[in-house]
């Protein structure tokens, strides 16, 4: 970006002004694990965050959860200003520690989407048993083959480690459930990882005595279903299902939980339209949020609210001034 540009972006007054002109939008945030010190995977600098919400409450942002953006929009009030939107998928320990804090000193309204299974200690997710597994394994490189499909395996470097996790974690999306389990217990045993562990210190969930008090401070705690598989590997019962017991579960043991879902990745490959129907059939959610791209606006909102969008949290500050812009906006539309 160049510095015409960002100081364009970052100018209260143009902002003002180019608001006027494109309208109200919703910029919602993504935000996964804060960033582990060994480097295993991708995550966010607590430092960062702090610093883009300075930024965006001196800016003269608009702070709402994601229930308030969607009821927003069903029901057509307009936001005085554009605002921002903090999400957080997954429900592990340092998230509460280390990021939550964060947001609610700044009274961001966030909403946590929990892996219900994960935090009632029944299993740790499938993609993270691959996660630990792939960055713990001491073999350097692993020719794996699962159901005719061949994989050669590289971890020599860290940034290798992380390639070929993303390449496993792909396949075993597109694998039903029963083939699903079968090829997380392989993989592990060929990775000389015991398939059948607890989960390791740096993948501690929450408990819901900490979702509780996270609860009574500000935050919002929400459903990403059970297991953490994709809709699209799974059949209609199943998911409908994940659904109930999820949000049985979330009733029992909370307050006020959110009356919006997180889909469990959340991007095209995913999940499909029909799976939005199946969420909106439970009749107690007012919608869903993805992993899609892109700022919103309340119309865009009220016209698709089981097809939110979310930016996932930058890596750098002026990628936040620009994924919060107005001109991040126009460009989503065009």
């Amino acid at each position: 970006m160049s510095r015409f540009f960002y100081r364009a972006l970052a100018s209260k007054r143009i902002a003002a002004l180019m608001n006027i002109m494109v309208g109200h939008y919703a910029t919602i945030y993504m935000i996964h694990r804060p960033r582990p010190r060994d480097g295993a995977y991708e995550g966010v600098s607590p430092e960062l965050l702090e610093e883009c919400i300075v930024y965006a409450k001196a800016a003269g942002f608009e702070f709402a959860s994601i229930d308030e953006v969607i009821e927003k929009a069903r029901n057509k009030q307009k936001p005085d200003r554009p605002t921002l939107c903090f999400t957080l998928d997954d429900g592990y320990e340092d998230q509460l520690e280390q990021l939550v804090p964060i947001l609610l000193k700044h009274q961001c309204k966030p909403t946590l989407f929990t892996i219900v299974d994960m935090v009632d200690g029944i299993d740790w997710p499938w993609d993270s048993k691959i996660s630990a597994a792939v960055w713990n394994t001491p073999q350097k490189q692993l020719a794996f083959d699962f159901n005719n499909h061949a994989f050669a395996l590289d971890f020599s470097e860290p940034h290798a480690r992380r390639a070929s996790r993303r390449q496993l974690t792909r396949f075993g999306k597109s694998l039903p459930a029963a083939q699903l389990e079968q090829y997380v217990t392989a993989l592990l045993s060929a990775l000389d990882v015991e398939p059948h562990g607890p989960a390791p210190a740096e993948y501690k969930p929450s408990t819901w005595d900490s979702l509780r008090k996270a609860e009574q401070a500000g935050l919002r705690i929400g459903s990403h279903a059970c297991s953490h598989r994709v809709f699209a590997a799974l059949s209609d019962a199943q998911i409908q299902q994940e659904l109930q017991r999820a949000q049985a579960v979330l009733a029992r043991e909370l307050v006020n939980p959110s009356r919006v879902f997180c889909y469990p990745s959340g991007t095209l490959n995913d999940f499909s339209l029909h799976h939005t129907q199946l969420v909106k059939d439970t009749q107690f959610f007012i919608g869903a949020v993805t992993s899609m791209p892109g700022n919103i606006s309340q119309q865009q909102i009220a016209q698709q609210p089981f097809l939110v969008k979310r930016h996932s949290f930058p890596a750098s500050f002026d990628k936040f001034v620009r994924y919060s812009s107005w001109l991040e906006y126009i460009r989503s539309r065009i």
